[in-house]
């Protein structure tokens, strides 16, 4: 059973609902990636005011409260979206695909930066790519 995605608090300028929706969407479609993921929490900088996405029993999105994140995926918009529409291989862009390989560049040029655990910000991608 897929758990619960909640909205919480959002200010002016939110991108937090547009977040919600991708997550609730991703979790409704593979309930089973978000294993290993309970008691994580993820930051996303996407050039707005930062959306904080917290696992547990239920995965709560909100407006970042500026406590220390596990992750933090940072990158303009239609950076983090070319990330995220990828054709994936074992989790991860396919090189051997144009799209992968765009996607790759944006990581290896630091258009995109996954700080803290790697794995972990694989999973967070994993989950919210829409082609998996």
């Amino acid at each position: 059973m897929a758990p619960t995605v909640t909205l919480g608090a959002v200010g002016d300028d939110s991108i937090a609902p547009t977040v919600f929706a991708l997550v609730e969407r991703a979790v409704l479609d593979r309930p089973q990636q978000t294993t290993g993921l309970q008691g994580t929490s993820v930051r996303l900088e996407l050039g707005y005011p930062p959306v904080r996405v917290t696992f547990g029993e239920e995965i709560e999105v909100g407006d970042d409260d500026g406590s220390p994140a596990d992750v933090v995926i940072a990158g303009r918009l239609p950076d983090i979206n070319a990330l995220l529409s990828a054709p994936l291989t074992a989790g991860m862009p396919n090189p051997t695909r144009a799209a992968g390989r765009a996607a790759l560049a944006r990581l290896a040029d630091g258009r995109v930066a996954l700080k803290g655990s790697v794995k972990t910000g694989r999973k967070v991608l994993q989950l919210l790519s829409i082609t998996a």
